[in-house]
């Protein structure tokens, strides 16, 4: 009998934490079976379905600043965030309390088990045609794959060829069963390996062009995820190879330089600048829970601020002095721009440039940075370089540059750099009368798991040291 149309995260958390005997196959009143491909799209289509990973690991970087003491009713300040906020910014080695539920795992794992229903039955649907399904089910697939992506990098060590095998990772659950008990963690390695494998099969079934919008994935969806798996797993040839394929279909950058802020003492509507859905830049949309990400509620670091020219749109437009009209000390980021935490061009150029930095082919990955970088900066006088690692250098800091506040990202960045003494960093968040510093490889880079889910899986799951 097939699945009960009753997406809620309810689903999940008794799926994780209660392990109890399957409803799904009982039609509760008022519910839905899905049985057409149209029914299947629209379980893919809910807007739950659409949003991606969190935006709280932001905290734990050094892009960001929380001064002491709220400066206004407008801005954040530690005394005023939410306490598992405040314990990310000082590091503190407790995240969650048991009254506090992490969002991210939770979140993610309704998700997964959502896909993981149309995964498993939308080819047996009634109505629809093969190709139609195929496509269906492909974008399951990649969803599946960019929420393990976020899930592995967020509760897990970053991925190292070395100690992957041996490294643990987070449950894999690859079917629509909510009655699993004793849940594992597979290895940082095997999570990778579902990944690549939920890609590739996806690709298959994918269309080669969006039919409607860039929120359903095509094939370049999944290929752009691709290049950045392999980014992240240190392969930069294949990551070269499958970002460069993409941007070949794929080189439109939107032009900052013609956006202006229109709206100084707003909020929503600031800037002129178009949101994921209308931007061009975007190959497959996912939005953060809150879809405008942390506008307003961090302060970009003086080190990201200080990377960024005067002349840089990046910075006139989403960094603002003055904010809901008052004049601050330090400026906020507030773009008030949906961002798009899942496949866009710019992440694609910076994949290709930083790949072919490390392959050695440094003036292709200078053309690429000084490509961006003629439409995020007025007047953008091309650098040149011709040293390896100061062009790796140059490519990492416009990364950046770039990247800044999208997802969780920096944090992936600083888990991988790490790994290589050239790039290490140490994160240091200063307050009035304290600081508090993060070295590079810290226990504290990688999340705990949830509290509740380690209770329900005491004999079987082991948690994070932090």
């Amino acid at each position: 009998m097939r699945t009960t149309y009753h997406i809620l995260a309810t689903m999940a958390l008794v799926a994780l934490l209660c392990a109890c005997d399957s409803y799904l196959d009982i039609k509760p009143k008022g519910e839905r079976i899905p049985e057409t491909a149209v029914d299947y799209r629209s379980m893919i289509s809910h807007p739950n379905i659409q949003k991606i990973t969190e935006t709280y690991p932001c905290y734990l970087t050094d892009d960001c600043f929380l001064p002491d003491t709220a400066l206004n009713s407008s801005t954040p300040g530690l005394n005023t965030i939410t306490p598992y906020i405040k314990r990310l910014y000082t590091f503190d080695k407790q995240v969650f309390g048991d009254g506090e539920d992490d969002t991210f795992w939770f979140s993610a794992y309704s998700r997964i088990f959502t896909n993981n229903v149309v995964i498993r039955e939308v080819m047996d649907a009634i109505e629809g045609t093969t190709e139609e399904k195929s496509a269906i089910r492909g974008e399951a697939l990649v969803n599946r794959a960019l929420d393990y992506l976020y899930l592995v990098n967020g509760y897990a060590k970053h991925y190292n060829e070395p100690t992957a095998e041996g490294d643990a990772g987070v449950p894999l659950l690859l079917n629509a069963d909510i009655s699993q008990t004793n849940l594992t963690r597979a290895s940082v390695k095997s999570v990778y390996q579902q990944i690549l494998a939920d890609l590739y099969e996806a690709e298959t079934g994918l269309p080669e062009e969006i039919s409607t919008n860039a929120f359903h994935a095509t094939k370049d969806a999944a290929r752009g995820l691709m290049a950045r798996v392999y980014l992240y797993m240190g392969n930069y040839t294949e990551a070269l190879k499958v970002a460069n394929g993409v941007i070949a279909r794929h080189d439109t950058l939107l032009n900052l330089t013609q956006y202006a802020v229109v709206k100084p003492a707003g909020m929503i509507g600031r800037t002129n600048v178009p949101d994921a859905d209308a931007n061009p830049e975007s190959i497959f949309i996912k939005y953060a829970p809150y879809i405008f990400g942390v506008s307003s509620k961090a302060f970009p670091s003086d080190s990201l601020l200080k990377m960024y020219p005067d002349s840089d749109m990046r910075k006139v437009l989403f960094m603002p002095e003055t904010y809901r009209g008052n004049l601050l000390p330090h400026p906020i980021w507030a773009p008030f721009v949906r961002a798009n935490t899942a496949v866009n061009t710019p992440e694609l150029f910076l994949i290709a440039a930083e790949c072919e930095a490390r392959v050695g082919n440094l003036q292709r990955a200078m053309a690429l940075v000084n490509k961006l970088r003629d439409h995020r900066i007025k007047e953008n006088a091309h650098v040149s370089l011709a040293d390896k690692d100061s062009v790796l250098s140059f490519v990492l800091e416009e990364r950046r540059r770039e990247l800044a506040f999208n997802g969780f990202l920096r944090l992936i960045d600083l888990k991988r750099l790490n790994l290589d003494p050239r790039f290490a960093t140490t994160v240091q968040h200063v307050g009035a009368t304290e600081t508090w510093t993060l070295p590079p490889n810290d226990p504290k880079y990688v999340l705990p798991i949830p509290q509740r889910v380690m209770r329900f899986n005491a004999n079987s799951m082991t948690q994070n040291e932090r």
